[in-house]
């Protein structure tokens, strides 16, 4: 009942895991992962609305529960324009918690009344104010010390209660501010003084009603806020409870009564692997009436609180065949992902809106009734663009999945079509149609009992192998698929041998392959994949007479192959889509050989070697090969590369660049380009130069305004020696919004300040080396996607904010003498690694917040004198713990409490003395640890 199907990726090739899977369940997607776009906006009233959410899922502290088991609670939501009512007295607090919580609940796209930006000009404040209270979801009052100094907060908490009550799926979540919840309750302390204020202007019945609001309010369980440095971390609370809730509001499906389908739930949970952080597809296919969409129901039910968004699209085989059907499937997701109406006029319009909109957040869509018309990227666009977590189930009574999107299969999901395979015959294994196991594959070979019923060899094994004769391959008729065992060579006359192979792999090592190879007759007529990457293999080899014959042949992979002299002659049919002729590194051409792209019109990859090729030949790059996705030049030293790249930047398709900065000077016309002519598609730029070119003043190399680029996904500079002002030496830099990564090295002259980085919502990775007049890193503490930071040699930079990185997993600072401060590690909330090495000045580590360390090293740090690991919020994670050359430290705090600790190094803490850890006492000195 579980399956979707596998899309190979190059046309007319099976790939090995096709060939092995005749029944494929599930697979996982090793996509990068998008994130929201965040958008701060300030709050300004004294009573004010606001809201927003994050992504940890955190204990729910509110008094009230949305039950979706409860048949009162399917009941049609009253008319709602809000999903957050945010009251609070502006003077207390608007630029304290409640600005943090609305910058949270922004960057979650939750709507919030916020009365200064919601109120049309012309209606009345009061009935206004009831309004919005009356169509929205979730109340949020911050009950500060002068809050009941306000009618206006009175009057609006009277309201919310009233709400409340009317409807039990109402739900307030107080926060108390400053003040004990006792004296909200009581109405003691600063709230006494205020009603004693009141009694003087305002009617018993009114004064009544005040208090019995506040009574009610003040008895449900919310926050406790006390000092001002804890802001941070109860929005962050606040956010996940109020986001928790509104995920129970939306989108629950109803389900007919279940009969004996617990099992089938938990299987498909299973499959889904919520826990990992990859895109996820499941597959459940079947005949009509046996319950998938029922079963689809439940698991959508008891998951989707996992979820930032969810959609359930129901009956798409029939609705895809009415007038607009497409495009009300589109619609169908926007609206449940973005919770506003969009108009879809035509297919490519709505899947680059769920590409633009959608994706942005961690979504669970299930898609019921497919069938083999739907054509899933078309339709929803690659799953490698949607955020990490996400997670897709696909209905169907077919078990074909359609072409667009690129899996990697589950390794349960690999033994299992391999038991399949086994048991089409047990007793004579060679007998199957897939082998992947050495002795199968060598009683097949050496004994020669190959059957037309083997369509796929796969060998990997460390036992070089010498000889494999072409009487081994006699009987093999159906073999589409060969990945020979390492070493090994064919030898002998293959003519009406392996008539049908489609793709075969194979690496030699120096000695095994050479002119005594009387290779003869291996025809490649129907081969499309070759791959002898990493070998030794030699000009001589017996197989390169037939090359030129393999008409249909796309893949020609012959990278870090160090003993090839000269180019062997391509396929004359033009059918190349992969050329990979990389990290030729100790190759010393014996002539000059030329490269003919003229005929190569369908590349779509294009790597070229450091040496072999002395010119190319056939036309220029932009007006061959119109479709090529990826061109990597970077080691090329062909004379004429120049002329070859001139029209580079006509390339539309063009999605990664790697080349030289020697090379971008000389000929890429994106240097004086206009963005007409700039390939906006490009989503990896990769420009390196060497040392020895940034001492000559002669190579300065033009960064085109980066902003030329929106696709750009991975920027990396580094050893360059950039032609103008420091101040626009990377203009454009903060338009890069789809960048996920980013490195800079070593870039001259000195860069002081890089523009804004606060647009790059999405940046995951980032990477500062050597250089050392960098000053400030702009917008830094605003990358809420970012898991990878590493700086290093940035020796002027003095202080970091790392307060808004909350997915942040990995953090490595080093040679930054001049590091006095570190702020924001409270918010670090997901941090696991963390490396501090030569950071001279700095005196002071705040380790409290970091719930989930796991590595920590910290070396040549002088000026520390005490590392409290006593502060850890978790210190029960921590598995490796490092401290070295740190002659002035003279404590470590919480060594006992580290329970789960398996390395500990303390080598040169020589003002350390005796440490008891773990029940063990070590004795530290300069080199005993």
């Amino acid at each position: 009942m579980f399956s979707s199907g596998m899309t190979s990726n190059i046309r007319g090739a099976a790939t090995f895991a096709a060939l092995v899977l005749p029944l494929i369940l599930f697979y996982k997607l090793l996509w990068s992962r998008r994130r929201s776009t965040f958008n701060d906006e300030t709050s300004d009233n004294n009573c004010d609305s606001t809201s927003q959410q994050p992504d940890s899922q955190l204990p729910l502290p509110a008094a009230q529960y949305f039950d979706p088991t409860d048949s009162s609670d399917l009941l049609p939501f009253p008319s709602v324009e809000y999903e957050v009512f945010l009251s609070f007295r502006g003077s207390d607090t608007r630029h304290q918690i409640t600005d943090i919580l609305f910058r949270f609940l922004v960057h979650l796209k939750i709507h919030t009344f916020k009365d200064d930006d919601e109120l049309r000009k012309g209606e009345g404040i009061w009935p206004s104010l009831v309004k919005a209270i009356g169509q929205s979801k979730i109340y949020v009052p911050i009950l500060s010390k002068s809050y009941a100094h306000s009618r206006w907060c009175l009057k609006e908490l009277v309201e919310i209660v009233e709400n409340m009550r009317q409807d039990k799926r109402r739900i307030v979540l107080p926060i108390f501010y400053m003040v004990d919840p006792r004296d909200v309750r009581h109405q003691t302390g600063p709230y006494r003084d205020a009603f004693r204020e009141h009694e003087k202007n305002f009617d018993r019945q009114t004064i009544q009603n005040w208090k019995a609001a506040l009574t009610t309010v003040g008895a449900l369980k919310g926050w406790h806020v006390t000092h001002n440095d804890e802001q941070s971390k109860y929005a962050d609370l606040v956010s996940d409870s109020i986001w928790s809730h509104l995920r129970r509001f939306y989108s629950t499906v109803e389900t007919n009564e279940l009969v004996a389908i617990d099992g089938h739930v938990e299987e498909v949970v299973k499959r889904l692997s919520l826990d990992f952080k990859d895109v996820t597809m499941v597959g459940l296919h079947g005949m009509g009436g046996i319950g998938k969409t029922t079963l689809a129901k439940v698991v959508y039910n008891k998951i989707l609180s996992h979820f930032d968004r969810c959609s359930f699209v129901e009956n798409i085989r029939e609705t895809q065949h009415q007038n607009d059907g497409i495009f009300k499937i589109q619609k169908k997701i926007i609206e449940d992902a973005t919770r506003k109406e969009e108009r879809v006029c035509d297919v490519s319009q709505g899947r680059r809106i769920i590409m633009d909109r959608v994706s942005q957040f961690k979504v669970l869509i299930v898609l019921d009734d497919v069938d083999e018309e739907f054509k899933f990227g078309e339709v929803v666009g690659n799953p490698r663009g949607f955020v990490s977590g996400s997670r897709f189930i696909v209905t169907s009574r077919d078990c074909k999945m359609q072409d667009g999107c690129r899996f990697q299969m589950h390794d349960q999901l690999r033994d299992m079509g391999r038991e399949i395979v086994r048991r089409e015959n047990i007793e004579y294994p060679w007998m199957r149609s897939r082998i992947w196991t050495v002795e199968t594959a060598v009683e097949l070979l050496h004994e020669k009992k190959g059957s037309e019923q083997v369509k796929a060899i796969e060998v990997t094994t460390p036992r070089p192998y010498t000889n494999l004769a072409s009487e081994c391959f006699v009987n093999l008729s159906s073999l589409r698929y060969f990945k020979a065992p390492p070493d090994a060579k064919l030898k002998g006359d293959f003519d009406n041998l392996l008539p049908n192979l489609r793709w075969l792999k194979m690496r030699y090592h120096r000695g095994r392959l050479g002119d005594d190879d009387h290779l003869i007759n291996f025809h490649m007529k129907k081969l499309v994949i070759l791959d002898l990457s990493g070998s030794d293999v030699c000009n001589d080899w017996g197989g390169w007479t037939h090359l030129k014959m393999a008409n249909n042949l796309k893949t020609l992979n012959l990278s870090k192959c160090g003993r090839l002299t000269r180019l062997p002659e391509l396929p004359q049919s033009g059918s190349l889509e992969v050329l990979d002729l990389s990290s030729y590194r100790w190759l010393k051409s014996t002539r000059d050989d030329e490269l003919d792209i003229g005929k190569l019109r369908n590349l779509m990859v294009l790597r070229l070697p450091r040496a072999c090729i002395k010119k190319i030949t056939g036309g220029t790059i932009g007006t061959i090969s119109k479709g090529l996705r990826e061109l990597d030049v970077e080691e090329c030293e062909c004379e004429n590369l120049a002329h070859v790249l001139a029209d580079v930047g006509e390339l539309q398709s063009l999605q990664i660049l790697r080349t030289r900065s020697a090379n971008w000077k000389q000929a890429l016309s994106l240097t004086t380009g206009s963005v007409a002519t700039t390939p906006s598609s490009l989503q990896r730029l990769v420009i390196t130069g060497c040392t020895s070119l940034l001492q000559e003043r002669r190579w300065p190399v033009q960064i085109p305004n980066l902003s030329n680029f929106p696709r750009l996904r991975i920027l990396h500079l580094k050893d360059m020696r950039i032609d103008g002002k420091q101040s626009v030496a990377l203009e454009g830099l903060e338009c890069l919004e789809e960048l996920e990564a980013l490195i800079l090295g070593n870039l001259q002259p000195p860069v002081e300040r890089l523009p804004s980085l606060s647009h790059m919502t999405k940046l995951m990775s980032i990477e500062i080396m050597d250089m050392p007049s960098l000053r400030e890193i702009e917008g830094f503490g605003s990358l809420m996607s970012l898991f990878i930071v590493k700086l290093r040699n940035c020796s002027s930079l003095e202080r970091l904010e790392l307060s808004g990185l909350r997915k942040l997993r990995s953090l490595q600072i080093m040679d930054m003498p001049s590091l006095r401060e570190i702020e924001g590690f409270a918010s670090l909330k997901s941090l696991a690694t963390l490396q501090l090495t030569d950071c001279t000045s700095l005196k002071m580590l705040d380790l409290s917040g970091l719930e989930n360390l796991e590595v920590l090293d910290i070396s040549r740090c002088p000026k520390l004198e005490t590392v409290a690991l006593s502060s850890l919020s978790n210190p029960g994670k921590l598995r490796s713990l490092e401290i070295m050359e740190m002659p002035s430290l003279r404590e470590v705090e919480g060594l006992a409490n580290l329970k789960s600790l398996q390395t500990l190094n303390l080598r040169g803490c020589t003002s350390l003395g005796n440490v008891t850890s773990l029940g063990t006492t070590l004795a530290v000195g300069n080199d005993k640890c």
